[in-house]
């Protein structure tokens, strides 16, 4: 056995590696949100800068397009061209083009048309050949045989421009001359700056030597974009900066995030502490168990062999010694005659309810020889016939000590959900001001983990505040204060009470029917508890944009209240433990529907302290429809105890 010191290390040893690693998954967190933004920031500015590079080259290859048109007419006037007639079509040219400064044609590499003169009177004549910085371009064109965009080049007239030469080409490969059109490259490159600052943006364009990938830097809390771009035949690098600097990291997060790594290691620590003490306490109660059981064990259960009208045919000693009674008295009488008088017809309604290939279970009283009634559990199963006479094997336990262990049980739960319910009301209050923003906004990557411990949290809570109720229950010491009054009010104020949950579901809740005077003499709060768990569970149940309808009705001095839902339906195989407790529908881990398996039991108990009765009736895949009958009262209605 290892000493007591060992386990406080292991016990706190967990929650510390718990914190190192929430710790280590807050880094990796902030990380990732520090990626995500320089990431978002970096699409942003590719977006804006192909924006930018788009309406460049639009703009300019509607430009380029005019050039080539009027190549393209001096080959189809076979190089034979006349003044008046290109003069318009040099005019449309200009018009039409947004940012072109000048054209000329070049027949033999001599400029002997251009349009407009005015202000290019120096430039009518050139020869490129004595122009020692413009002829290289012009021979790699001519060589080419393929338009070329120089520049950008300083102009005469001053400002910058790109000159598009088109070499002309005869039929038969004959070399015609050059179509010159400056481009105003500011004009140009003035529109796409004005795109680029409308999107908050900075941008530059520079000759590049050869074609490259498109990269991406950052200078300290700026993201500067090199975006590669082709004109004609020549390369060019468009680099954009972004005018907004990178948002950094709220400093308030790290710290948030590691104090809430530390906040929950030491609620895991204190957790597994508390289990500690409570396992230590579970295992002296299940040693005492255990030793109880070892000693029940040993003596063989009472069995017997009896028909289907209850008669016994055979018993064991163990049955005799139970009940005080010799073999041959019991084999004279029935199952029901050693019963009480208000069990007999249930024991019979068990008897025949049994089938072949399932057993039947149920507890009841039987008589000793001294008349003394015992409490005991039957479990019977059909065996087969003997003499012609179908008969039925049954096990009778002594339920004595298993209720008054039932008893130590529930003493137990309730004193562990009290210890429970403080702390527990604690966490979860944290955890509401957390998610309401009390601290500060909550980070989108730790909002929903945070909303799912709120919620189980809640979840819990509810469990511990179902198990003290119906510890007071069983114990007899939930308090009742009853008194006679109109029962249509109270279903007015259980609808209103619930709406806001149905909605949650959206289902709608509905009191139906006319408003009557009837008095009931019930608990005001208890039946609200009882109406708020039925509707719940309707609504919870029902599909979106369903009705759950609250009805009332008078059988003879009975009123029924009905609340009847839209939803699946009771599986047949469930309904004999609908109102046990901790039953659910569907027990797996994965459950959709949430509960803690009491609210029925719990109901049920509410009720019948009252003189009602609680049942249902459901067609699987129909609905169904839970109800509850309380005797009418004639007295005066009576007003609250102040």
């Amino acid at each position: 056995m290892k000493p007591p010191g060992s386990h406080r290390g292991l016990t706190w040893g967990i929650p510390l590696g718990l914190f190192l690693l929430l710790g280590l998954g807050v880094e990796l967190l902030l990380q990732q949100y520090g990626l995500r933004q320089q990431h978002a920031t970096q699409q942003r500015l590719l977006a804006h800068a192909n924006e930018v590079r788009a309406v460049l080259l639009g703009e300019l290859n509607a430009t380029l397009h005019l050039a080539t048109g009027m190549a393209s007419y001096i080959q189809a006037r076979d190089g034979k061209i006349d003044a008046q007639e290109i003069q318009p079509w040099l005019q449309g040219l200009f018009r039409h083009g947004r940012h072109i400064r000048n054209i000329g044609l070049a027949p033999d590499n001599r400029i002997s048309f251009l349009y407009p003169i005015l202000g290019n009177e120096s430039v009518l004549g050139l020869y490129y050949p004595d122009i020692p910085s413009q002829w290289p371009s012009v021979q790699r064109v001519i060589a080419s045989g393929k338009p070329g965009l120089d520049g950008p080049l300083p102009l005469i007239q001053g400002g910058q421009g790109l000159v598009y030469r088109i070499p002309v080409f005869l039929p038969g490969d004959q070399y015609w001359g050059i179509v010159s059109t400056v481009i105003d490259f500011d004009s140009l490159f003035g529109q796409a700056q004005g795109v680029a600052r409308q999107r908050e943006i900075a941008v530059e364009l520079k000759r590049a030597d050869n074609d490259r990938q498109a990269a991406v830097t950052h200078d300290h809390d700026r993201v500067t974009l090199t975006l590669p771009l082709t004109m004609t035949d020549s390369s060019w690098d468009l680099y954009a900066q972004d005018l907004q600097p990178e948002k950094a990291l709220p400093l308030w997060l790290r710290p948030a995030g590691w104090a809430m790594a530390l906040a929950t290691s030491l609620l895991v620590g204190l957790a597994l502490l508390s289990q500690q003490r409570q396992t230590a306490l579970l295992t002296a109660l299940n040693r005492s168990q255990s030793q109880f059981m070892q000693a029940f064990e040993l003596a063989p259960q009472g069995m017997a062999l009896i028909d289907t009208s209850g008669r016994f045919k055979v018993v064991n000693q163990t049955l005799c010694q139970l009940l005080q009674a010799p073999a041959e008295q019991l084999l004279q009488h029935t199952i029901t005659g050693l019963c009480p008088d208000n069990e007999r017809e249930q024991t019979l309604e068990h008897l025949a309810a049994i089938i072949q290939g399932s057993t039947r279970s149920w507890t009841q009283h039987l008589f000793d020889s001294q008349q003394q009634p015992i409490a005991v559990e039957c479990s019977a199963a059909l065996l087969g016939y003997m003499d012609d006479v179908e008969v039925c094997i049954l096990h009778i336990h002594d339920a004595r000590e298993r209720q008054r262990l039932q008893r130590l049980q529930n003493e137990f739960t309730a004193s562990v959900s009290h210890e429970l319910r403080t702390p527990l009301t604690a966490i979860a209050g944290s955890l509401g001001l957390i998610n309401g923003g009390a601290l500060g906004e909550v980070p989108q990557a730790m909002r929903g983990m945070l909303e799912i411990a709120q919620g189980n949290s809640l979840r819990l809570q509810e469990l511990i505040n179902d198990l003290l109720d119906m510890d007071k229950l069983l114990a007899g010491k939930m308090r009742f204060e009853p008194r006679t009054q109109p029962l249509w009010p109270l279903l007015e104020q259980a609808i209103a009470h619930n709406q806001p949950y149905a909605e949650q579901h959206r289902v709608a809740l509905q009191l139906l029917g006319p408003p009557t005077r009837l008095t009931v003499e019930i608990d005001e709060k208890r039946l609200g508890q009882v109406l708020a768990n039925l509707l719940s569970n309707a609504a919870k149940f029902s599909p979106p944009g369903g009705v759950v309808q609250l009805t009332m009705q008078q059988q003879n001095d009975q009123v029924r209240v009905n609340v009847s839902d839209q939803g699946p339906g009771i599986a047949d195989d469930f309904k004999p433990r609908l109102f046990s407790k901790f039953s659910q529908a569907d027990a797996t881990d994965t459950r959709q529907k949430g509960g803690t398996g009491l609210g029925l039991a719990i109901s049920k108990e509410l009720i019948e302290r009252m003189d009602g009765k609680i049942g249902f009736d459901s067609i699987e895949g129909q609905g169904s429809t839970f109800w509850i009958e309380l005797p009418i009262s004639t007295a005066p209605p009576q007003s609250a105890t102040p």
